[in-house]
């Protein structure tokens, strides 16, 4: 490019000037591709925190063990015998897939007997006040969303002390909901089965470790 200028009302030829357009151009282009690659790595590294944030928070993200209370009502025809169900069990959960974690539970449960039962062994020479069982369930809980669960588990009853129960086949399905501070709320229903059934709808309380 040549610029001219005006000198005693004459036009002279001033020095060329040479303009880059090239260089200037690469300047522009590289510095786009810095704002381009400052945002996409700011967003990137924000997408991360949030993933790791929710991933670390997630209640299947970790094997866990919980100890609760457990409490409900017989439901069948056994509420002649027991009306009520109270114990406390222990939980491991092993994460196996998304959501999903493998669960093995042992406990102690005891039925206390009605007043009407209790005169009824008392005849027999039986002062029993109640039936103990512990039992040993595995099964499979998932989470739907971050705190809500449904939960199936299947095991053994064993009886421990009672004249009118025996060891029983058990299984229970189940739904609950886990909060952050690791506290737990479930209910499930319940069925024991050996040559009859005892059903019974209880609640758990616990705490996850």
């Amino acid at each position: 490019m040549r610029l001219c200028c005006q000198a005693a009302n004459a036009a002279v030829p001033c020095r060329a000037v040479k303009f880059n357009f090239t260089h200037f151009i690469m300047k522009k282009i590289l510095f786009t591709l810095a704002v381009v690659c400052g945002t996409v790595w700011s967003s990137f590294a924000q997408s991360v925190s949030n993933n790791t944030t929710t991933t670390s928070s997630s209640p299947a993200d970790h094997a866990r063990f919980s100890f609760g209370l457990d409490g409900g009502v017989t439901l069948n025809h056994v509420r002649g015998n027991s009306t009520g169900v109270w114990g406390a069990s222990g939980k491991y959960e092993l994460p196996i897939a998304t959501n999903t974690l493998f669960t093995i539970s042992a406990g102690y449960t005891y039925l206390p007997y009605t007043s009407f039962e209790k005169e009824f062994l008392k005849a027999d020479g039986n002062n029993s006040s109640g039936a103990n069982f512990i039992p040993v369930k595995v099964g499979i809980k998932y989470y739907v969303s971050h705190g809500f669960f449904v939960e199936g588990q299947a095991g053994v009853a064993f009886a421990v002390k009672g004249p009118n129960y025996k060891t029983s086949f058990a299984w229970s399905p189940g739904v609950g909901y886990t909060f952050d501070s690791g506290i737990e709320v479930g209910a499930r229903f319940e069925n024991w089965s050996n040559s009859g059934a005892l059903n019974q709808a209880n609640l758990r309380l616990a705490y996850r470790f």
